[in-house]
């Protein structure tokens, strides 16, 4: 069979699409019947309706669920695109009929997620409470290929310095906000807190907890031991979860590294203290990515300019 254009537009529709890739989201035909408010038999049907149309099977079934066949992946990978621009008509729409309002999706690194978007949502609900925002915590190898379809409208964090070596580069634009700074640090009663500067070799005695080890932050925590010609702690506790490392951090012994705004909120409580090195901790660029050939809707576009208020209010100047 020959698709054409024509075809396509007058069998497929939009909501079919959204059921299939509700489907591929939660693994099996039930939980998406839930997702979406439907029964089973009706999902069952739309996608035996999608399989018919394209001739072929879109799902493979298995005790673990269901996954896409080599033409699912093909559909839903484009499906993910024109679902996007679809809620970025319905946004414009609703935006220009109502006033602001809409759906953002935000995709976002623990660099950004304790500081800089709390004050951006804070904004965002002032301008336009109507405005949902739904965030999506990941790492870059996750976000990216998120924000090229569509799944995300911007991913805020640090702007790895080789992400241009990244598959989906090319269909994306970063925006530097400011620099942030790393600190390392314990809880507030700590042994070695008041020592100026602490020892890097000292803190190798105490247990550390550090950042998973497919994360941005990871590489500059190595490079930090790696350039005083040191090994990395032998006690060490791998997460990304701020709650769980401040947690650990109670028991005055254990130490972390956490990016400096991170941390402002929890030394200002005394839940933790900074471990003074003598120098100044390099980080890295804190900003955001989009889509260069997607145009944001306008809650999305509005979402943008409280990120950039809020980098303002904390930073001073936008970098270029």
């Amino acid at each position: 069979m020959q698709f054409t254009h024509l075809s396509v537009a007058r069998k497929l529709k939009f909501y079919q699409l959204m059921v299939f890739d509700q489907v591929l989201q939660s693994g099996s035909l039930l939980r998406a019947a839930q997702a979406l408010s439907l029964t089973q038999p009706a999902v069952t049907k739309i996608i035996h309706e999608l399989e018919s149309y394209f001739d072929a099977p879109l799902l493979v079934r298995g005790n673990r669920g269901v996954r896409a066949t080599p033409l699912g992946e093909l559909v839903v990978r484009r499906s993910k695109s024109l679902l996007a621009e679809l809620r970025s008509l319905t946004d414009e729409v609703n935006a220009y009929q109502e006033g602001t309002s809409g759906h953002v999706l935000v995709g976002t690194l623990i660099s950004a997620s304790s500081s800089l978007l709390p004050r951006a949502l804070q904004l965002l609900k002032q301008r336009a409470p109507k405005v949902l925002v739904s965030l999506r915590v990941g790492q870059m190898d996750q976000l990216f290929p998120a924000l090229s379809v569509g799944e995300v409208d911007l991913v805020v964090g640090r702007v790895p310095d080789d992400w241009r070596w990244y598959q989906e580069s090319s269909q994306l634009e970063a925006q530097v906000l400011y620099g942030e700074e790393l600190s390392v640090v314990a809880g507030a009663n700590h042994p070695l807190v008041g020592q100026n500067p602490v020892n890097l070799k000292a803190l190798l005695e105490y247990p550390w907890v550090l950042p998973t080890r497919d994360s941005l932050l990871r590489r500059t925590v190595d490079s930090l031991f790696d350039d005083a010609g040191l090994t990395a702690p032998p006690n060490v506790v791998e997460s990304l979860s701020i709650l769980t490392n401040i947690s650990l951090m109670q028991d005055q012994q254990t130490v972390a590294v956490m990016p400096l705004e991170a941390t402002r909120q929890f030394t200002g409580a005394g839940l933790l203290t900074t471990l003074d090195l003598g120098t100044h901790l390099q980080f890295g660029d804190i900003g955001y990515f989009q889509t260069r050939n997607r145009e944001l809707g306008p809650a999305a576009r509005l979402f943008r300019e409280c990120l950039e208020q809020a980098a303002q209010e904390q930073h001073g100047e936008l970098q270029g």
